[in-house]
């Protein structure tokens, strides 16, 4: 019996031992990354502008577009920087709880992009740049390799939630054919153009996975690097134009300033759908009111990708 008493002690203080040698209790992870797209898809459209890099010629007595070059535009908002705080709790040698809160911002992205000619004059100018900002909380699991080496090895798994975001799209147009001029103001004839809109997710789950090591730096200190995989996908809710500058010319050659109070609501707002029907309140259909906010199909982009993650471990 006191055989059995005395192999009991030893174990409980050699666990003992491990645990504090691990860093058991909690925790406080401080986190700079810088995260790669991974899986790059078609960019949805921006308005009514398909996510493409269209140049065309015009023939100035018939007005018929003659296509130069199309490409679609292809890309990914997972790729840019993150910083974040992370805080856990080592319940023993394998097994810890970390709950993190990081800020995104993604690198920016041409999402739209047409470009004309008459002749060798360039007569229409138009592209449209997006970046996204988001805050989200990432609570995880982490299974560690009990080991007495420096090195020490683990993996973590669990969920991305966004709390909060936003994808800003920032538009310069400079028009002399009048196409795109006679939307603002179907008098006019040319138009040089700035805007921004907004638009706002909805809430929504994604998945995290990392794998990583911790390298002591002294008693309570380490230093940690992670390889971390993010999948998230985001759909709009809500659109809403918040800059608008523009010079539009009339047919006399004068000059005419629009500002954003000088949109109808239905351009400024748009609301999104996953179904749109006859009664939705869509731009040219027969219903349309400006007066209230626009319809449109809701579309989605991903906001994940393969990361790097450095910082220090700090044990409190």
């Amino acid at each position: 019996m006191k055989k059995l008493l005395i192999v009991a002690a030893l174990v409980a203080g050699i666990s003992f031992s491990t645990f504090a040698q691990e860093g058991r209790g909690f925790y406080l992870k401080p986190t700079g990354s810088y995260f790669l797209k991974v899986t790059p898809v078609e960019f949805p459209n921006v308005g009514n502008l398909q996510p493409k890099d269209y140049v065309f010629s015009i023939d100035p007595t018939t007005g018929v577009q003659t296509r130069i070059s199309e490409q679609a535009i292809t890309g990914s908002f997972g790729q840019g920087w993150r910083a974040g705080l992370t805080g856990g709790f080592r319940f023993n040698a394998v097994l810890a709880f970390e709950l993190g809160i990081n800020y995104f911002e993604s690198e920016k992205n041409t999402m739209a992009k047409q470009t004309g000619y008459i002749g060798n004059t360039q007569v229409l100018s138009l592209e449209s740049v997006g970046q996204v900002m988001a805050l989200d909380v990432t609570p995880t699991i982490v299974f560690h390799l009990p080991t007495e080496a420096k090195f020490k090895p683990y993996l973590k798994m669990g969920a991305v939630v966004p709390v909060y975001g936003k994808l800003t799209l920032d538009s310069r147009v400079s028009d002399q054919t009048g196409a795109i001029a006679k939307t603002v103001n179907p008098n006019f004839v040319a138009i040089e153009l700035t805007r921004t809109e907004v638009i706002k997710p909805k809430p929504t789950l994604g998945f995290i996975g990392a794998a990583g090591f911790n390298i002591p730096m002294g008693k309570n200190m380490s230093f940690f690097s992670e390889v971390e995989y993010r999948n998230v996908s985001v759909n709009g809710d809500r659109k809403e134009v918040t800059k608008f500058a523009a010079t539009g010319t009339l047919g006399n050659g004068a000059k005419v300033n629009v500002g954003l109070n000088d949109l109808p609501l239905g351009t400024r707002e748009v609301n999104y759908h996953k179904t749109i029907t006859a009664s939705s309140n869509i731009p040219g259909t027969a219903n349309y009111n400006p007066n209230i906010a626009s319809d449109d199909l809701k579309s989605y982009i991903n906001i994940g990708g393969l990361g790097l993650n450095v910082g220090i471990k700090i044990g409190i």
